[in-house]
């Protein structure tokens, strides 16, 4: 701590003694006017005496021979070996100017309820604090759209009911816009099932409806019963079990009025035995709130992977 204190008062006594040095009482200054080259300001000097012309990067500074501010330029007395003079570079302390407010270098800040940065060597990175998923249209939702909510910073998802019940009319009465046109198919494959034993639910991408507009379709899956051990097989492929009774299909809230003798993946060992060839069909199901229909995957083959 007293050598810290001594540096201290040796460095505020040595500018002392340089700032005596430069500035002499009483100014004397040059009475031929300064022009100073094209973007240089003309500033007054370090001793408040006379107008000098800011030096610019590179050049020679001291107290007296300030840098042009205006370009952000400091005193690097780094370069001096005697500390009497240093050379004008940029100041690199890291700090980040951001719409006329400066940030310390490591700083997090908000310019918005939406963005969230940080200054990072005179530099900044922001992340979105709003959600920036998609939302693919559904035959329950069709056209989905994000729209503001009062007094929440995010945009949210919604339906457009008042665009779904234009088109309808417009297709129910048979207007020009909604003639028939060409849709060239485009499908993803169904995803895998979400549950690996008992009721899960397959997605996928396709563009086949009546607006040719891409949706998520979903339908119901069920690759083996949590209930038992699955049968092993020999061999490199997995032969679908047929279940030797029919049981009605379940969902939360729901029954299957029919029931299904249902095939089911068994096992591969280590390996995994997933569904290879399904076909689908339309169940209908009854509800506490009624009668309801989905569609539900079928299993023909499996494979092991």
């Amino acid at each position: 701590m007293l050598s810290c204190r001594c540096m201290l008062v040796f460095l505020v006594c040595t500018l002392s003694q340089i700032c005596a040095e430069l500035c002499r009482s009483p100014c004397v200054c040059s009475w031929i006017p300064l022009r100073c080259p094209p973007g240089v300001p003309l500033i007054t000097d370090g001793c408040g005496c006379c107008k000098i012309c800011a030096r610019r990067i590179g050049e020679h500074c001291n107290q007296k021979y300030l840098c042009d501010h205006t370009q952000e330029l400091t005193c690097d007395y780094s370069t001096s070996s005697n500390g009497r003079g240093g050379t004008c570079n940029y100041n690199d302390n890291g700090s980040c100017d951001v719409n006329g407010k400066v940030y310390e270098d490591g700083e997090t800040f908000q310019p918005s309820c939406k963005l969230q940065c940080k200054c990072v060597d005179s530099g900044v990175t922001c992340i979105p604090l709003c959600s920036e998923d998609v939302m693919l249209p559904t035959p329950e939702c069709p056209f989905p759209r994000r729209v503001d909510i009062p007094g929440k910073c995010c945009q949210e998802w919604t339906c457009d009911v008042q665009q779904q019940y234009r088109i309808s009319n417009d297709i129910d009465q048979g207007l020009p816009g909604s003639a028939l046109f060409s849709c060239p198919e485009w499908s993803t494959e169904w995803g895998d099932c979400s549950a690996r034993c008992g009721m899960g639910v397959s997605i996928k991408v396709t563009n086949q409806n009546q607006h040719c507009r891409l949706e998520q379709q979903s339908r119901l899956c069920m690759v083996r019963p949590c209930r038992g051990r699955p049968v092993s097989t020999d061999g490199a492929l997995c032969i679908p079990t047929l279940l030797s009774h029919p049981i009605r299909l379940e969902i939360p809230d729901c029954i299957s009025i029919n029931s299904f003798h249902l095939r089911f993946c068994g096992s591969c060992g280590v390996r995994n035995c997933i569904p290879n060839r399904t076909v689908n069909e339309m169940i209908d199901f009854q509800c506490s709130a009624g009668l309801i229909r989905k569609l539900m995957m079928f299993i023909v083959s499996c494979v092991c992977y």
